[in-house]
């Protein structure tokens, strides 16, 4: 409804309380115990408003918060089975891994733990990163190579209400900036290396946070798709 409409609804409704007191009082003659009843409705109005606009609308919108979020699941998965399983691929082939990140990587770690101590565990883990001219030029090929796919998930006005997935893009839109200034692997200080090395741990991190949300969406929604997803990292 528009503004108008709504106008006219709220005004023909105290209309409607209106004549619905005036009846009362004509009938029963009793100004006093209408009053009364009329005032203890108002004191009421407080509290369900409360209720019903606060914490009732409250809880609506975290349910639509996370089915939006659901939504975009499928955006995820679309970049982990195209550039983002390729990119874990190649960063982790020049980071120094343990069983924790194993697991992370081939399963989620479901089984040592509940999706937000795996979180945690990532958000403080120690990441070395040690880039080599391989690896370097190959991301540097893939990400350039893939921009216009990037542009196109992260125009998605769904994306922004996954905040660890925009985060994430925003890494990798860092590295196609630091890519296009610093150029190939011959035109690298020692600097620049050790700054590409940060960079990469950042969006490693990054990368394995959003792979385990990703990992659970898969194995309850469409296990068959996720079993075929997990050969491109392996």
């Amino acid at each position: 409804m528009d503004k108008r409409t709504i106008r006219r609804v709220v005004i023909a409704l105290i209309a409607v309380s209106a004549a619905i007191y005036i009846l009362q009082i004509a009938i029963f003659h009793d100004e006093r115990t209408t009053a009364f009843y009329l005032l203890q409705d108002l004191a009421f109005m407080p509290v369900t408003i409360a209720i019903a606009t606060l914490v009732v609308g409250e809880i609506i919108n975290e349910r639509e918060k996370k089915e939006r979020l659901e939504k975009t699941r499928m955006l995820t998965s679309s970049f982990f089975t195209g550039i983002g399983a390729y990119l874990l691929k190649e960063i982790l082939r020049m980071t120094d891994t343990d069983a924790f990140l194993t697991e992370v990587v081939r399963s989620g770690a479901y089984q040592s733990g509940t999706e937000k101590e795996i979180l945690n565990q990532l958000q403080n883990a120690k990441l070395n990163v040690h880039i080599d001219e391989e690896g370097y030029t190959k991301i540097r090929q893939l990400i350039r190579g893939n921009q216009t796919n990037i542009l196109v998930i992260a125009s998605n006005p769904l994306v922004i209400e996954h905040e660890c997935f925009t985060e994430m893009l925003w890494g990798v839109f860092h590295l196609m900036d630091e890519f296009r200034l610093r150029g190939t692997w011959e035109e690298l200080s020692e600097r620049d290396v050790d700054h590409f090395n940060e960079d990469f741990e950042k969006v490693l991190r990054l990368l394995l946070m959003n792979w385990v949300g990703d990992v659970r969406y898969l194995k309850e929604t469409y296990p068959d798709f996720y079993a075929a997803a997990a050969t491109k990292i392996e």
